[in-house]
């Protein structure tokens, strides 16, 4: 008969020992998805910067694009710079022969 009351006891301590692992299971538990919706705030806000920084990347990026379209379109590259140069220098042979010429008729006629 002494087992009865042992066996009793037994069952009310493995009773109390269940619940008291139930409750710090459910206890982690709790921490836990305080601290899962925490790093679900913060990816939250790192995924919004992330929108807004590739917002302002987007549009400096299309800013640089228009420059350096401008830019292409506007420079001069070395050899059209050769060629104007060569120009250039026709041009004022042509104008140094013709002042010659004229000179050289100027003394002619006074002559």
């Amino acid at each position: 008969m002494d087992e009865v009351p042992n066996l009793a006891l037994s069952l009310a301590e493995l009773r109390r020992l269940v619940e008291v692992g139930f409750a710090q299971v459910n206890g982690q538990i709790a921490l836990l998805l305080q601290q899962l919706e925490q790093v679900n705030d913060q990816h939250a806000k790192l995924a919004q910067r992330v929108e807004q920084d590739r917002g302002v990347a987007d549009t400096r990026h299309t800013a640089l694009e228009s420059r350096l379209d401008m830019v292409e379109r506007e420079a001069v590259t070395r050899s059209q710079l050769a060629e104007r140069t060569r120009q250039i220098i026709a041009v004022v042979t042509v104008m140094v022969a013709v002042a010659g010429a004229v000179i050289a008729l100027i003394q002619l006629t006074r002559g």
